[in-house]
């Protein structure tokens, strides 16, 4: 049976080398396999269309001006519904008023489970007990989380990343541990990478959502950022020794443009990565820009395809 890995990150696009674009300067093993042995800069990253690797540049403006925000790209991503067009403007970071319907009865968890049945699709995401209280009490919830409770999935907490079923959101746990009272386990990332490939075993389609890239990028620290890019390098070179590409395709875009720019507090208006690995990533040659990720997760996933 096939699946899918979906790792959204977060603030990541394709920009101009030289300037504060660290993807060019950076020895970045892991992300330049993705890409077919080419780095994550406008000048170098080229589109790859096969059967089993596709590798190109989308569009996360969807058709308005201004800077794209993380409500109105995520609840897109989620669902392959323009949201911002739907808005009529940009919107973050959570999801906009227009998005909520869509994601209440439409979201891609609920168009996998259409497919593939009840509990065919998993967040991998491990939250602490302080994000749920204080999601609950604003009833302020990320796309990512707004979409699991929408469609009534699990949400991990500790206990699921302490047993072995959950990732924490910086992979090892170590970012994490500073927040919470616990002790936690703590792992590398290659151990994260061999978990994550063999959680994505247990069911059709696994999401995992990498923020941290984003408030890199926000902070303008390049410390932080060649950090965050080192980490998710180790984690990368790790995951595509792991994976089983047998059965399974990575996936991985982004929302909007951030981190690529470090010279900017802001987002871009820069294209952003999709890379698809594995045998369904046919299924992503006709993607344009980001409303076209469900659409190709469903095409990938479907059995008659």
């Amino acid at each position: 049976m096939k699946r899918i890995l979906f790792i959204f990150l977060d603030g990541i696009g394709i920009g101009p080398e030289g300037g504060q674009n660290l993807f060019g300067s950076e020895d970045l093993k892991g992300f330049n396999t993705l890409a077919a042995g080419h780095s994550w800069t406008e000048e170098d990253f080229k589109a790859v269309s096969t059967s089993n690797h596709v590798v190109r540049s989308i569009d996360a403006n969807l058709g308005i001006p201004g800077l794209p925000q993380s409500g109105t790209g995520q609840a897109t991503i989620f669902s392959g519904v323009n949201c911002a067009q739907l808005a009529g403007r940009h919107y973050g970071p959570y999801p906009h008023s227009t998005s909520r319907p869509i994601l209440a009865t439409d979201n891609v968890y609920h168009k996998v489970a259409r497919i593939r049945g009840a509990h065919s699709s998993r967040f991998l995401n491990a939250y602490p007990d302080q994000f749920f209280e204080r999601a609950k009490q604003r009833d302020r919830w990320s796309v990512t989380t707004r979409c699991c409770l929408d469609a009534q999935m699990h949400i991990s907490s500790l206990d699921d990343l302490e047993s072995g079923m959950a990732i924490a959101a910086d992979f090892t746990g170590a970012g994490l541990q500073r927040f919470v009272k616990r002790d936690l386990t703590i792992i590398d990332e290659k151990q994260a990478a061999t978990r994550m490939s063999d959680l994505a075993q247990m069911q059709s389609l696994s999401v995992f959502e990498y923020f941290h890239s984003d408030k890199a990028g926000h902070a303008q620290d390049h410390t932080q950022a060649k950090s965050v890019l080192g980490l998710l390098d180790r984690f990368f070179q790790a995951l595509i020794q792991t994976i089983n590409f047998s059965n399974t395709t990575l996936v991985i875009t982004s929302d909007h443009g951030n981190l690529e720019d470090v010279s900017v507090k802001t987002h871009t208006r820069n294209p952003v990565p999709l890379i698809a690995m594995g045998p369904s990533a046919y299924a992503f040659d006709a993607v344009r820009d980001l409303s076209g990720i469900t659409p190709a997760i469903l095409r990938g996933l479907h059995p008659t395809e």
